[in-house]
């Protein structure tokens, strides 16, 4: 710092713009890294989720069948059940048991004579509804995996989503952080230059008024004045 800088703030204000210019510098290259961050979570994340929703996608029709089997989507859920039912091969595996079950009971009920009476009709029906329960349970049971997997896809993508939205979140508040420091910084820097102007006016004034005072005694005759000198010089002459 040289003299002259005691009374001008040039040199505090191009240290200012400097010092400004380097944070704001560096703060944009932060920025950029974290918008570069964060595209990189937008990819990961979306693939992610886009997996999971496929997969959702393709449980989902079994997840609906299992609601319709079970009672859970109603009286029109139950009619389609029903219907999907009698396409599945679970029903045609009931129809090849049922109709061997039928036919040993018919033989069974003509060995002993008792072919017309009420109870081989009542175990023909009672054979008809056990096979029934027992290959429309093991129609439900061949969804119940859909239901399942649906769930662990959901709850895969929700995951997913939240993850995104917390590192997004965090991101985010670095860089909020990093523009806070950086705008203080730019602060901190221009409060300075504007305290190191007013100490230049504190310099300028101080210079001013010690050069009145130095004027001041030299015409009055002060004791580092010429005139006290010349003062005592004509007194030696005994005048005035």
């Amino acid at each position: 710092m040289g003299l002259f800088d005691l009374f001008s703030n040039d040199t505090a204000e191009r240290a200012r713009d400097m010092a400004n210019a380097g944070a704001t510098a560096g703060y944009g290259q932060l920025s950029d890294l974290y918008g570069q961050g964060r595209d990189a979570l937008n990819t990961g994340y979306g693939q992610a989720a886009g997996t999971y929703q496929g997969l959702m996608n393709t449980y989902q029709p079994g997840a609906n069948a299992y609601g319709d089997a079970s009672g859970a989507n109603g009286v029109q859920g139950l009619q389609r059940a029903t219907d999907t039912y009698h396409n599945s091969g679970q029903y045609g595996a009931y129809g090849v048991a049922n109709d061997a079950a039928q036919q040993a009971i018919q033989r069974a009920a003509a060995a002993g004579g008792m072919g017309a009476s009420g109870n081989v009709i009542n175990a023909a029906t009672n054979k008809a509804l056990d096979l029934g329960n027992q290959y429309w349970g093991q129609y439900q049971q061949g969804l119940s995996p859909y239901l399942a997997a649906y769930g662990t896809a959901g709850a895969g993508l929700a995951g997913a989503q939240t993850g995104l939205g917390n590192a997004l979140n965090q991101s985010y508040q670095g860089q909020g952080g990093a523009a806070n420091t950086t705008q203080t910084t730019i602060g901190n820097n221009n409060a300075g230059a504007e305290m190191n102007n007013y100490q230049v006016g504190a310099n300028q004034l101080g210079a001013i008024m010690g050069a009145g005072n130095l004027a001041t005694k030299f015409f009055t005759g002060g004791a580092a004045s010429p005139f006290s000198a010349a003062k005592g010089l004509f007194s030696s002459f005994g005048g005035g």
